[in-house]
């Protein structure tokens, strides 16, 4: 369990408190590079409780700028794409992906007064198909992660996206916490679970790690019926890595949690498939989806699925994802829109929530005390291609 006081520090992500001031030292995906065309449409966001707007200019370049403009307040959302920035609606200012005021059409001629308006923006990179964008100090940038998931190019990727109504961390605790797997997304429950109460107690060894956390669960498969392992990496600030092998071909899933603001998150994932004696894995074709919610049970349909909630594990009606989406939100979100854990019994095999808990903790004491937290990366050399897997624990560094 947190106190009261615990769980806001970790969980409240707004500018300047603890938890928002940490997040912030850490690059952040806050969209997909496929979305983004050059002079395309601008698009609003709202990351970590900031308004913002998030654009490629004519050149090519990303930019994520405050949604306001600084002139009278009008929504960039609905300003132009041309001429080196983005232009607001009203009175035609234009501020490049940096900030700067390039243009105010209606001052005098001579006027300096656009040299002296620095309107807020944040750098950004793209890798892997992901916008990157770095929202802490200037002085205290990174460099953006070389994920394995990201930069290697023996094989193929797929990138997503997905909004969920509840507080980032119930969320990366949700997904970290592996021993759920196979009681939540366990098809045909009314047989399996006749084949997973009769096996072994599943066991957790865990290690903490530059990174984060490395872990492996070793429990019994309902599907298959045989005992597997499962890794399920937590990587700072709010990361989660899993490795799913299907005989010969490994696909490596990596995942952000990213604060829309308190009561919303945003998950951003890579996944990566090497090649298998040269060939290619198909990711399945991304598609529109409903979204599932309470608004519609979260496609449950609990007469006729037979699973535990009811809700379908592969294939829900009307949406063009895995089932398994439909049933994490429903554990997540129906905890509340922030989980309040000094409610919450925690028991054996929760100690790598605990553990992630701890790391986090630490990470926003040490930025408050003028430290670089966990896995905040200055060495070019080490650099060169992170990795956050492995059958085996690493040794920290």
């Amino acid at each position: 369990m947190l106190t009261k006081e615990l769980n806001e520090r970790v969980c409240v992500t707004g500018g300047g408190t603890p938890a928002g001031e940490m997040m912030r030292r850490y690059w952040q995906p806050v969209g997909l590079s496929r979305d983004l065309t050059a002079a395309g449409k601008p698009k609003q966001i709202t990351i970590m409780g900031e308004d913002l707007v998030l654009f490629r200019d004519d050149r090519g370049r990303p930019g994520l700028v405050g949604l306001h403009c600084s002139h009278r307040l009008t929504s960039l959302a609905y300003g132009r794409v041309e001429d080196g920035g983005i232009r607001c609606p009203f009175h035609g200012w234009l501020y490049d992906v940096e900030g700067h005021c390039l243009e105010q059409p209606a001052e005098p001629e001579g006027s300096t007064f656009k040299d002296r308006i620095k309107h807020p923006a944040y750098p950004c990179e793209e890798l892997g198909g992901l916008v990157f964008a770095y929202m802490g100090p200037p002085e205290s940038k990174p460099l953006l992660p070389n994920y394995e998931c990201l930069v290697r190019e023996d094989g193929t990727r797929q990138t997503s996206y997905y909004t969920i109504n509840s507080n980032y961390l119930q969320n990366v605790e949700g997904a970290v916490d592996a021993v759920h797997f196979p009681f939540l997304h366990t098809d045909n429950w009314s047989v399996k679970k006749k084949v997973l109460f009769a096996a072994p107690k599943p066991t957790l060894d865990l290690k903490e790690t530059d990174y984060g956390i490395w872990q492996r669960i070793n429990h019994i498969n309902p599907m298959r019926g045989n005992q597997s392992d499962h890794h399920a990496h937590f990587f700072m600030p709010a990361g989660f890595m899993r490795i799913e092998e299907r005989r010969e071909q490994v696909l490596k899933y990596q995942s952000w949690y990213v604060p829309i603001d308190d009561t919303h998150t945003v998950r951003f994932q890579v996944g990566f498939a090497p090649f298998v004696n040269g060939a290619r894995y198909q990711w399945p074709k991304d598609e529109p989806f409903t979204p599932p919610g309470p608004e519609n049970d979260y496609f449950r349909d609990y007469e006729n699925v037979d699973t535990i909630c009811g809700i379908p594990g592969w294939s829900a009606p009307g949406t063009a994802v895995k089932g398994f989406l439909c049933q994490d939100n429903m554990v997540n979100e129906s905890q509340g829109p922030i989980a309040d854990r000094r409610r919450e019994l925690l028991g054996s095999l929760d100690t790598v929530i605990t553990a992630m808990r701890r790391v986090m903790l630490t990470a926003i004491t040490d930025v408050e005390q003028g430290r670089d937290p966990k896995h905040v990366i200055r060495d070019a050399a080490a650099n060169h291609l992170v990795r956050v897997a492995g059958d085996d624990p690493p040794e920290m560094a």
